[in-house]
């Protein structure tokens, strides 16, 4: 069985780190930092009755409420147990040809493209140019079928491509499916998501879980032409979102409050984080605009499984990027916290760097 390799594996760091999963403080999941929005906790409580009925096997409210949202048709929306069960459905739908994934990239693209025996092509974003997106060199990787899959911002790098150049690129090459994972989207300010003016061949995933810090609730959705939504809807299990996430899936999604303060919160702690990890003079800082930051230890002698482990003495906890393609044991990642949080991990830094 693969080794499971995502951050947030709390219930493992804490057992490595000798402390309860209550006493860890996780900076290798990238979570809203702010927490669930405060009424969500109320609503669970006040509708646990309704776990002895069915889930709406149609999702019905939770469709009409994401469609709403992203100014689309019902018709246009999938919802699932994560975006993560949606990305494991896509490659039994896309196009025959190889799937292209720029990386370093978030590592079940690939493996949900190899699952299905479908070929992965992998285009190197450089590390000489801070690993910018590249779509020159993407178009050149691409033929006139097959997809691509991209992160839109790219984790672990936090980096967005042009919005306006993928739409183009897209309907270029109309027989090639694009998808854009756009999971952490709601964290970067005048985000131009591609749900708007989407061109035909383009599907957007979306995550719930991550901007309202419900991971544990299991619930992502994605908006596509009809005829795409309706093929994923074929293959997709009966059931797939429960009835405690639906009940707040339908809530959150017209929270815009929330997703305002939020958006705000994590631009500014960032800043304050990325200006303090810089200021220590022994890291390359990658300046993305999501909720986490990517970083290169750059001393001799220091890499980051030492500083990762150092750290889980700390009872802190960092995401190790080795296995993310084109990355190495030099690179880390940290999430946006709380601006004590920041801090903490900071001065843990500062005395293991010392």
């Amino acid at each position: 069985m693969a080794t499971f390799e995502h951050g947030g594996n709390v219930k493992r760091l804490a057992e490595m780190s000798g402390r309860s999963v209550r006493d860890l403080l996780d900076f290798s999941a990238n979570i809203n930092p702010l927490g669930p929005p405060e009424w969500v906790f109320p609503l669970i409580r006040s509708r646990l009755s309704l776990i002895k009925h069915y889930p709406d096997p149609e999702y019905s409210l939770l469709i009409e409420r994401i469609a709403e949202r992203y100014g689309v048709s019902r018709e246009q929306v999938i919802a699932g147990n994560g975006t993560t069960e949606i990305l494991y459905l896509l490659p039994r739908i896309l196009p025959a040809g190889p799937v292209v994934i720029p990386v370093p990239s978030y590592a079940d693209y690939a493996a949900a493209a190899r699952l299905h025996d479908l070929p992965v092509k992998t285009v190197a974003l450089r590390e000489a140019r801070a690993f910018k997106p590249d779509i020159r060199a993407i178009s050149a990787t691409l033929g006139n079928k097959g997809s691509i899959i991209l992160g839109q911002p790219n984790n672990p790098t936090g980096l967005l491509y042009e919005a306006q150049e993928l739409r183009d690129l897209a309907r270029r090459l109309p027989d090639v499916m694009f998808v854009v994972d756009e999971a952490f989207g709601d964290f970067v300010e005048s985000m131009d998501s591609l749900t708007a003016d989407r061109p035909p061949n383009v599907i957007v995933l979306l995550s719930l879980t991550k901007i309202f810090a419900i991971p544990g609730i299991r619930l992502g959705c994605a908006v596509a032409d009809e005829m795409i939504i309706r093929h994923l809807k074929a293959v997709q299990p009966p059931w797939s979102v429960n009835i405690i996430a639906q009940i707040i899936g339908e809530a959150v999604i017209r929270d815009s409050d929330y997703l305002e303060k939020s958006r705000n919160n994590v631009t500014e702690q960032r800043a304050r984080l990325v200006e303090g990890l810089r200021a220590m003079g022994c890291f390359t800082v990658y300046p993305g605009e999501a909720n986490f930051v990517l970083l290169r230890i750059d001393r001799s002698g220091m890499d980051a499984p030492v500083i990762a482990a150092k750290l889980l003495a700390e009872g802190i906890a960092v995401r190790l990027c080795h296995n993310f393609e084109g990355l190495d044991d030099r690179f880390f990642r940290v999430a946006v916290r709380t601006g004590q949080e920041n801090k903490r991990l900071i001065e843990s830094l500062a005395k293991i760097l010392d």
